[in-house]
């Protein structure tokens, strides 16, 4: 028994059900107030928070800041800068209060955060990678002697005591913290001769980067990618990157004997590797939006001779002292 002054329930193929929109329908000149009320409430229901969603992601698209400096750095633009500096023009500018974990702090003439020269030693031994890491190809062997590496990237204040040595070519350089990049690999070798080293081969940078037990990336199997690499930084981890970042301010990113950024920020050169008239470069780079460039097997084939912003080198030595 249907209760006094209530209306009586209507189906779903009715054109005055709630669930029907005005754009279903236009509403029944016999629409009493209370069906009125109701439709005009679930249409401003409706289009509110279609608005807000909108808003959502228009602001999550443009404005937001994904964890990716260390203690020390701040996010400037798609880098990360020393506490205290400044970005202008995509360079970190300024005397830095602070830097990240292991980055020298330098004032005066030369101000910023700077990765220290630095060797690593790596043991004689055999390191691979096999499916199923992934299902394309068979994988890869190294099989190397002992050898030390660089711990980061090399510099722009590094090459420029190359070039004050008159060893290495004057080139448009970035703030002295921020990895080299836009060297052919001719001027890669030159700099890796001045520092007493050379250009690590295709195997050495694979057993550098995967150690003795296989890793899915260079520090090892978890992801959390804008933490540990210089990666996607006009994508999914910053945007409007001009260049690469500082080195070395990825710390969590350092395999477990505390090599650097061999995942993101620049891909370096290696000796070997490639057809002749090739040459190949390996460990992706900060304009890589593919996360498998980050693993220890991304290897790029580019023309002998060239130059690109967003390759670069580390040096290995024949001697494994750091």
């Amino acid at each position: 028994m249907r209760a006094r002054g209530s209306e009586s329930p209507l189906s779903p193929g009715d054109p005055r059900h709630p669930g029907r929109g005005p754009a279903d329908c236009p509403l029944p000149a016999s629409a009493g107030p209370r069906y009125r009320l109701a439709v005009l409430d679930r249409t401003v229901g409706w289009l509110l928070g279609a608005a807000c969603t909108a808003l959502i992601v228009v602001l999550a698209s443009t404005h937001r800041v994904v964890p990716r400096c260390p203690a020390g750095m701040e996010p400037l633009g798609a880098r990360c800068c020393g506490l205290g500096q400044r970005l202008e023009a995509g360079l970190c500018v300024g005397a830095p209060r602070a830097c990240g974990e292991g980055l020298e702090r330098r004032t005066g003439s030369t101000e910023g955060c700077v990765a220290p020269r630095r060797r690593v030693p790596v043991g004689a031994g055999q390191s691979s990678w096999r499916p199923p890491d992934d299902t394309a190809g068979a994988g890869e062997i190294a099989r190397t002697g002992a050898f030390a590496i660089d711990a980061y990237e090399v510099t722009w204040d590094a090459w420029a005591r190359c070039v004050a040595a008159q060893r290495c070519p004057s080139l448009p350089a970035g703030d002295p913290g921020q990895a080299v990049s836009g060297v052919t690999r001719d001027e890669a070798r030159l700099f890796c001769r001045f520092v007493g080293g050379r250009l690590p081969t295709d195997a050495e940078w694979l057993r550098a980067a995967i150690g003795d037990v296989e890793r899915r990336y260079p520090w090892g199997d978890p992801d959390a990618l804008c933490l540990r690499a210089a990666f996607a930084l006009d994508g999914r981890c910053a945007r409007g990157a001009t260049g690469p970042d500082t080195a070395g301010a990825r710390p969590w990113g350092k395999t477990p004997s505390g090599v650097h950024d061999l995942a993101g920020n620049v891909a370096e050169w290696v000796d070997d590797g490639a057809p002749a008239g090739d040459v190949a470069v390996r460990g992706g780079s900060f304009r890589e939006h593919d996360a498998m460039a980050l693993r220890p097997r991304w290897r790029r084939v580019v023309i002998d001779g060239s130059r690109h912003d967003w390759i670069g080198l580390r040096c290995v030595y024949d001697e494994a002292t750091p």
